[in-house]
């Protein structure tokens, strides 16, 4: 690995945060094409990403294979030669001060800021919403739409913001997590990296993109037990996953509403993590690309449906059959004609 020209490129095109979040590394850039180490050559939605960010600069990109371990290492030799050229600035507290192993290590600057903030509005789809009879006793229910649930309220306790940050690597999981959430909900895009290291576990802390702290020299059994404290905060199952895992939830905090979104993955001694904040434009702007998503899939359904009633037309012209389904369905699409209505009646007041 030629740390010469992978450093700057980590500085300047694809950011820290995004090469661990999505487990790439950029080799080097030459002329108009850039060469990507991937880890997981599955992962569309890595290229996807790094194709964006070089949209501007009117470059492709080409990928070659990686392995995990080279690219956890080449990271790890960035964030050591990132705190040595860069002036230490205070360590980060409730208001961005204190002392200990929690150690700021800006990567970036306004570059990393604008697209990372971009990435994080990047878009993973997620379930349509369910529906429930309203008689499961009859043969031939109505179908109605699942009310909304209110969103629940995200109550965050940290007692140690204005305390040395030396205090949070003796606190218990729970706590611990409570300290992690308290500051990387204090504003803006936030995100904690959980890194698995050899015999020891680490957790980063971005906001808006930038890197701004680290804290180091975590007990496994401790590392492994404030994910799981992730997993009960996002309703993930406990149990280890055996391929990598996401899972999204929505919760108020402070009268801001939130997206959390948790991804676990399994590593060599247990798993690594990554939560995310989304709140405020890029909340809005993922929820608007979350609507067209699900507007396409309603209208494809929609025309499997005519397609459907146009079959059973056919059938019935060529010989009177008895519909029994018939009344049942004219009721789904009469409900689904009524919500559509509300829908745009909603729309139109809103414009």
């Amino acid at each position: 690995m030629n740390t010469d020209r992978i450093f700057p490129l980590i500085d300047t095109v694809v950011p820290f945060e995004a090469c661990l979040y999505y487990q790439v590394l950029p080799l080097s850039l030459e002329g108009n094409i850039l060469k990507l180490g991937v880890v997981d050559a599955q992962d569309d939605s890595a290229l996807d990403y790094v194709q964006r960010i070089l949209a501007y600069m009117n470059c492709s990109v080409t990928t070659e294979p990686l392995s995990s371990e080279t690219q956890r290492s080449v990271l790890s030799a960035y964030l050591l030669h990132s705190s040595r050229v860069k002036e230490p600035t205070q360590t980060a507290t409730a208001s961005g001060k204190g002392t200990g192993p929690l150690q700021t290590a800006s990567t970036g600057g306004a570059g990393a800021t604008a697209t990372l903030s971009s990435e994080a509005e990047t878009l993973l789809s997620r379930p349509e919403p369910q529906t429930r009879p309203a008689n499961p006793s009859k043969s031939s229910p109505t179908w109605v739409s699942q009310p909304p649930i209110p969103l629940q309220i995200l109550e965050v306790k940290a007692l140690h913001l204005s305390s040395p940050v030396e205090v949070l690597v003796t606190l218990p999981a729970p706590q611990l997590l409570q300290e992690l959430l308290g500051r990387v909900l204090l504003e803006g895009i936030g995100r904690l990296f959980f890194e698995r290291q050899h015999l020891q576990g680490r957790i980063l802390w971005s906001q808006d993109g930038v890197l701004k702290s680290m804290l180091e020299g975590i007990e496994p059994l401790l590392f492994q037990e404030v994910i799981d404290e992730l997993k009960r905060l996002t309703n993930m199952p406990l149990s280890r996953v055996e391929h990598p895992q996401q899972v999204e939830v929505e919760r108020i905090y402070q009268k801001t509403h939130l997206l959390l979104r948790l991804r676990v993955i399994p590593v060599s001694g247990g798993e690594d993590a990554t939560l995310q904040v989304l709140r405020g434009a890029a909340l809005r702007f993922y929820e608007q690309q979350q609507l067209s998503n699900l507007s396409r899939d309603a209208l494809q359904l929609a025309q499997e449906l005519q397609r459907k009633v146009n079959q059973i037309r056919d059938l019935t012209r060529l010989a009177p059959l008895p519909l029994d389904g018939l009344p049942a369905l004219e009721r789904v699409i009469r409900n689904l004609d009524d919500q559509i209505e509300a829908l745009m009646n909603e729309h139109n007041l809103e414009q």
